[in-house]
């Protein structure tokens, strides 16, 4: 019996053992992802620092938002959402609403970014406020707004709107990084003329259609 506790005890020992080295493993493995996506190609000049331009305070974004649906959605409230609601962008005409998630940023010019690029901006959101613990996305639509104007008192963004579907499809072609499940977003106009998420750097994710893409808020809201 004494001999039995024994291997059973070396057992336990093993397998906590095996379960640290796992973990361990698995932060390194993290750790280094997140060096890898966290790097942007910049100019082969050791004096050269990345700078973001442009600002995106959310009153702006909201206000922008507000004056491009006024005129097409003229008998709904548009307004910034409280924090129980997620504190994104509310829609709303009596009980039917409509949530939007909002993230914006400033712009990295061309100097800054990947050589296909003219710009991108830089966003992020983690696993947790995209969806539910029953995988059901939080929001009707995600909008994420790249300020492209250096004047604080004249913002000028580019949208681009996803709806659910559209955000599904983008999500599945990208990897969430560390514990926190974030995912990042370069949203920007290539040297081509298209608009991509440039973050992931071997693919071509287009995103033309969501640039942008207001018909297809309002074309929601009526239906």
């Amino acid at each position: 019996m004494a001999f039995e506790k024994v291997i059973l005890d070396l057992q336990e020992k093993v397998l906590s053992l095996e379960e640290t080295v796992h973990h361990l493993n698995q932060r390194v493995s993290e750790l280094e992802q997140q060096v890898n996506e966290e790097n942007v190609e910049l100019k082969k000049d050791s004096t050269h620092k990345s700078k973001i331009n442009g600002t995106a305070k959310k009153v702006d974004m909201i206000s922008s938002i507000q004056d491009i649906l006024s005129s097409r959605l003229p008998n709904e409230v548009i307004r910034k959402a409280s924090r129980e609601e997620g504190s994104g962008v509310i829609i709303a005409n009596g009980e039917r609403q409509l949530k939007i998630c909002l993230r914006g940023s400033g712009y990295y010019g061309k100097d800054d970014v990947s050589k296909r690029m003219k710009y991108t901006g830089f966003s992020s959101l983690t696993k947790d406020t995209i969806e539910d613990r029953n995988g059901q996305m939080k929001y009707d639509f995600f909008i994420f707004a790249v300020s492209r104007s250096n004047d604080p008192n004249k913002p000028k963004f580019d949208f681009f709107i996803f709806n659910q579907e559209q955000f599904k499809k983008l999500l599945s072609q990208k990897k969430p990084s560390g514990k926190s499940s974030m995912y990042y977003f370069y949203f920007g106009e290539t040297t081509s003329g298209h608009y991509i998420d440039d973050r992931e750097r071997t693919k071509n994710l287009l995103v033309d259609d969501e640039y942008n893409n207001w018909n297809g808020v309002v074309e929601y809201f009526e239906n």
